[in-house]
Order: C-alpha cells, then sequence, then structure tokens
C-alpha cells in the first residue's frame, strides 16, 4: 500500500499559510509523519499529541521540533504565542469545541487556524468506517468549526490517491491501519462496498479531506 495524503496535506498547508519564520503550532502530530514534511519552514515549531508512544517515535525521526505530550483540549502554552495553529486530522479526535476554543487562546491576534479534516463521503473514509466508525465526531467536528465565531478565510475540499496492488494488499493494510485482527465479515463488507473495483490491479482509492482556514472576525 502506497498513501499520498501527508504529501497532499502539506502542499495545501503551505498554499494556504506561510510557515516561514512562524510561530507554528500542531495539534495531533502523531507520529510527525506530516510534522516531518514542515519541519524546517518554522522559526518555532511545536507539535503535539497525547500518545506518548506516537511522541517518542517522532522524537526519534524528525528533528528541529519540540514534540510534547497534550491534548488540544486543555494546553499548558501562554496566550497569544502563536502565529499559526494546525489541526491535522485530529480535530474530531478530541471534544472539537474545548479544543478551538484553546486554539483561539494561543493564537496570537492577528494569527490563523488551519484545519483538515476528513470528509465522510470519500472512498477511504468510507472504507475505514467499516473498521472503526467516526462519522459522528468528524459531522460533530464541523458543526463546531461552523459554530465557533471564527472568520472563515478559505476552504477547499482535496483529494489524494491510496494505491494497493491487489485485494489481499488492500483488506491487509486495511486492518493493519488500525492494528485490528483479520475479520472476514468485515472483509466481505470492504468488498461488497468496492464492488467491481476490487478486482482491479492496482486498487486506487481517494481520500477525500477539507481544509479550512481561519482567523478572528475584525
Amino acid at each position: 500500500m502506497k498513501q499520498y495524503s501527508s504529501q497532499k496535506i502539506v502542499k495545501k498547508i503551505i498554499e494556504f499559510a506561510d510557515l516561514k519564520y512562524k510561530q507554528v503550532l500542531e495539534i495531533g502530530c502523531g507520529d510527525g509523519r506530516i510534522t516531518a514534511l514542515m519541519a524546517e519552514k518554522p522559526e518555532r515549531f511545536v507539535a503535539i499529541d497525547p500518545d506518548e508512544q506516537k511522541i517518542e517515535k517522532a522524537r526519534s525521526n524528525v528533528v528541529g521540533v519540540d514534540f510534547q505530550i497534550g491534548s488540544g483540549e486543555n494546553m499548558t502554552f501562554p496566550d497569544n504565542c502563536f502565529d499559526l495553529v494546525i489541526f491535522t486530522l485530529s480535530l474530531h479526535h478530541q471534544d472539537s469545541k474545548k479544543a478551538i476554543d484553546e486554539a483561539r487562546r494561543v493564537l496570537k491576534k492577528d494569527g490563523k487556524i488551519l484545519v483538515i479534516e476528513p470528509i465522510v463521503e470519500g472512498e477511504i473514509e468510507r472504507l475505514f468506517a467499516l473498521l472503526y466508525d467516526e462519522n459522528k465526531e468528524k459531522i460533530e467536528a464541523q458543526k463546531s468549526i461552523n459554530e465557533c465565531g471564527l472568520h472563515l478565510i478559505d476552504s477547499e475540499i482535496f483529494s489524494a490517491k491510496w494505491v494497493f496492488e491487489d485485494k489481499e494488499d488492500l483488506i491487509q493494510s486495511t486492518f493493519q491501519y488500525y492494528d485490528m485482527p483479520f475479520d472476514s465479515k468485515i472483509a466481505l463488507k470492504i468488498s461488497n462496498l468496492l464492488g467491481e473495483k476490487i478486482k482491479s490491479h492496482p486498487i486506487v482509492l481517494f481520500d477525500s479531506m477539507i481544509i479550512q482556514s481561519l482567523n478572528e472576525p475584525a
């Protein structure tokens, strides 16, 4: 399996915000796979995630970034200290209203918040929902964005390819992604979802996401 979401996400982040010489905070960095592609650009780059093991992996693989264990819902940073706050596919993994409020608190008055979130209708999203359904949380996160009172500067839906060699690679990679044991009933649901596409060599699916840039209203 090969996925190109990380590269596409970073490309969109750079299109939506200037990272050079900025004080940047990434919320929900995971193991740093996206962080690594941006690491050299900001003047100061802090990345947080609540998963201690993922933070340790990020620290061992990425230089130039201050990785910290932490949640977007309750951060220890002072007020007005970051030029840019980025949620990389992470807003729906926490109390989205609290996380946005905290992001506003630590953001400088002329700063910007970027939120990248998966779209439930995407092919990869519908596939993964068969194993771990986060649709309710994703919808709630978008509701929190819409109701937070921030000004929506710009918004764009984009997609990235995931390429699987064949059906076996797709089924195996899907369960590995969530570190779950093989389940024949779920595997059958995957085949039914993809229909004739499951017979392709390779199988190309699209990961659909939305990026939104926000700031304080004038």
